[in-house]
């Protein structure tokens, strides 16, 4: 991998951390607020950061070959093509849930990651990565709180 190439796959490790690490932080403020003390937003923490290492465990069995039966998954319908749907305009998306390739005015090429450029061996093993540094990073900030 070259080096602009690493840079680039860095960037798209720790901008997924910080994005599921966001997410676990306010479940776990939510968790928190719901049970009125503070003791509840360590344990939300300390469990967040262990379902992510282990969810970061099973991306890792699957990207190896190891796959589990999905007895509960549905098969999806197929879709109708865009040129036989009578409603085509386009859905309006909130902006929390838009990725930052959405607000392209504001970026460069140096700061922008995209996950396409990447082969899915090395998008597999970035979302391992970032789960597990997801998962580390909340069990450590969970122990460091003082009860």
């Amino acid at each position: 991998m070259e080096a602009i190439q690493r840079k680039r796959y860095f960037r798209l490790i720790y901008s997924k951390t910080l994005s599921y690490f966001a997410w676990a932080l306010v479940g776990s403020a939510l968790v928190a607020g719901i049970y009125g003390e503070r003791v509840y937003f360590v344990f939300a923490l300390c469990a967040a950061g262990c379902v992510f290492l282990a969810w970061s465990w099973f991306a890792h069995l699957r990207a190896e070959g190891f796959w589990l039966p999905a007895f509960w998954a549905r098969k999806a319908k197929r879709s109708v093509p865009y040129i036989h749907r009578r409603d085509k305009t386009k859905l309006h998306r909130p902006s929390f849930a838009m990725d930052n390739t959405d607000f392209d005015d504001d970026l460069v090429s140096a700061t922008a990651c995209n996950e396409e450029e990447f082969e899915p061996k090395q998008r597999d093993k970035a979302r391992v990565l970032a789960r597990a540094a997801c998962g580390l990073l909340l069990f450590l900030v969970s122990l460091a709180i003082k009860l």
